[in-house]
């Protein structure tokens, strides 16, 4: 009996499970309640304001009707009108009651003044209050535009102080930008500003209860910035937006390239005495962040005369040569990153594979970036592994390159330099995705790359997973050549559990800025990574090197002799490169992309002062 017992355990054990269903039960509810949730799920679907106005005051107002905090944020949303931005409003279902406003049903639109979204707005917001429900992030940047809308901005940069200290709340740049934005269409500068001092000031909260960075302007903010201090003419302010976008952007839109001219162009771009006694917007804002991009200054001209603009100038490619216009003859630079900024990239390159992520991330989305699918979760045993493997590596490049070296023409010590190092993963799958390929990469064509940039005299570190030197997968002929590399000590095998990315551009860092990276890899991954770092976009400009194979030949691409960004080539030279085809890749935020419409060629903006 006991064994029958324990097999009928056993067997019903083994027994598949079902499926808890993920439908909603909403048998219970009031039929009144889910009418009004609906109808503001239409509402705001179809963006008709009126019909939820109707329904909330019928159902919630006058029947008693209980209202959940989703339906409050929603007909929030809708007084301001849903402007540049969607919100979840959950899935609609058809209702049993055939009075109900069905969701194909056109319903007549009213139009409401901004006092009116206003008013109705805020007898909300006091609803929530007394009712103890918090306002979330869409909710406060409702109620600022709406704010923002009707002129009330002192009030609108209030509820901006209280979001900051709501637990509910996590603050987003567009609740920042849109009273910006108000400001700075005002020609109130130090508005602007109190407003990106906020930004800097306001901590985000991950789900480990950690702080995180504070929230940064965009290229929008900066191009605000830039207009209004033009309206005002306070030089200084133009100076740090146009040393942090140059910074921050490595090609700025149409929009705020005509910004910059429109400063240079203006009666404020020539200095006057009453310039040395005005006193500037920066001085009178506190809180602002360090400035850590060097000066564009001074960005007036001591004569009567303005700057001279020559627009669409050709450069020669080669040697980055302006070919014609006010600056003609000139010579595009190279840019290289600041010393902090290099530093940082490298610490922050381990603290992604020591921690899994940047904490400042917050744990928010399940997805590794680059289209790399979801990510792999690590268990405790699995980081210490990875630890000990990394320090391993560490170890290795301690020995054989030295100390981390960040100096511009620094050579590395005693063990010698390097060149190039190389992703072999990337060489050995190029244009191998065709009918009957074999899983394993291409180790002769990792080997004729090796052999091309020996005889460039190149020293070399090649990087392959070590899944690539399985007895499964790597095959017998190819034994030969990974013992040869191995011999030649050019070889780093990355470990199992870990991403071979972490480590070539690890040592490409920790090598110093001799040292380039030769691969096709768009990196879009670690830019999801270490998007706190927009110095990652100008570090791959100036370090990577792309390739080819054309009839059976290997083509390698360096970087260009110049930086394609705004630069000062002296005390009253500047020049804004202008948008072109296949700039897609290029702009940092990745809002902008270059359509048919922009040309071919590389031309540049360039401002001489005089």
């Amino acid at each position: 009996m006991e064994g029958d017992r324990k097999r009928s355990a056993n067997a019903s054990s083994q027994q598949p499970r079902k499926k808890k269903s993920s439908k909603v039960k909403t048998k219970h509810l009031d039929p009144k309640f889910l009418e009004l949730r609906r109808t503001l799920q239409i509402a705001c679907g179809t963006k008709n304001f009126s019909t939820a106005m109707e329904a909330y005051e019928r159902l919630h107002i006058n029947e008693g009707i209980k209202m959940e905090s989703q339906s409050f944020y929603n007909l929030l949303n809708l007084c301001e009108g849903l402007s540049e931005r969607g919100v979840h409003i959950g899935t609609p279902k058809n209702p049993k009651n055939k009075d109900a406003p069905s969701a194909n049903e056109k319903l007549e639109k009213r139009e409401f003044s901004n006092e009116e979204r206003k008013k109705f707005a805020f007898e909300l917001k006091s609803k929530m209050d007394a009712n103890d429900l918090p306002l979330n992030e869409t909710a406060y940047t409702a109620l600022i535009r709406i704010l923002c809308k009707s002129g009330d901005l002192e009030e609108a940069e209030t509820l901006i102080q209280q979001a900051g200290n709501c637990a509910q709340c996590k603050p987003k740049l567009r609740m920042f930008s849109c009273l910006m934005s108000a400001f700075c269409s005002r020609g109130e500068l130090d508005g602007a500003l109190r407003i990106w001092a906020t930004m800097a000031s306001i901590k985000r909260i991950n789900k480990t209860g950690k702080i995180e960075i504070s929230i940064e302007p965009t290229e929008k903010e900066y191009c605000m910035i830039i207009k209004c201090a033009t309206m005002v003419g306070d030089f200084k302010v133009i100076d740090r937006a146009l040393s942090d976008l140059a910074e921050d952007v490595l090609i700025p839109s149409l929009d705020t390239t005509n910004a910059i001219i429109q400063w240079f162009q203006s009666k404020h771009a020539i200095r006057s005495a009453s310039d040395k006694e005005s006193e500037s917007a920066l001085e009178r804002v506190t809180g602002l962040p360090s400035a850590e991009a060097p000066s564009f200054g001074p960005l007036q001209c001591a004569s009567s005369t303005l700057p001279e603009i020559s627009k669409s100038v050709p450069i020669d490619l080669i040697t980055g040569t302006i070919e014609s216009g006010c600056l003609e003859g000139m010579k595009l630079k190279p840019v290289p990153l600041t010393l902090n900024a290099w530093q940082a990239m490298l610490a922050t390159n381990e603290h992604i594979v020591l921690k899994g992520e940047l904490e400042e991330h917050g744990n928010v989305s399940e997805f590794a970036g680059g289209g790399k699918g979801k990510k792999r979760i690590a268990t405790k045993l699995d980081m210490e592994k990875r630890a000990e493997q990394w320090q391993d590596f560490i170890h290795f490049l301690s020995t054989k390159y030295g100390p981390p070296s960040f100096e511009q023409d620094a050579a590395n010590d005693k063990n010698g330099s390097l060149d190039l190092v190389i992703d072999g993963a990337n060489i050995g799958y190029y244009k191998q995705n065709f009918a009957k390929s074999p899983r394993h990469v291409d180790y002769r064509q990792i080997d004729r790359f090796l052999e091309h940039v020996k005889r460039e005299g190149k020293t070399v570190l090649l990087f392959l997973h070590a899944r690539h030197f399985a007895t499964k997968l790597m095959p017998r002929w190819a034994e030969s050549i990974v013992d040869k590399w191995d011999k030649e000590g050019i070889l780093y095998r990355t470990p199992y559990g870990c991403n071979d990315d972490w480590f070539w551009m690890h040592a490409a860092l920790w090598c110093g800025r001799n040292t380039m990276v030769l691969s096709n890899d768009e990196m879009r991954d670690h830019h999801f990574q270490m998007c706190a770092y927009r110095s990652f976009l100008r570090w791959k400009e100036r370090q990577q090197v792309r390739f080819d194979i054309i009839s059976g030949q290997v083509s390698l691409f360096y970087p260009d002799v110049y930086s394609r960004r705004i630069q000062k080539l002296d005390d009253k030279s500047f020049v804004i490169p202008l948008p072109k085809r296949g700039d897609e890749n290029r702009f940092l935020d990745g809002s902008h992309a270059a359509d048919d419409s922009a040309p071919e060629e590389e031309t540049y903006v360039c401002i001489k002062q005089r």
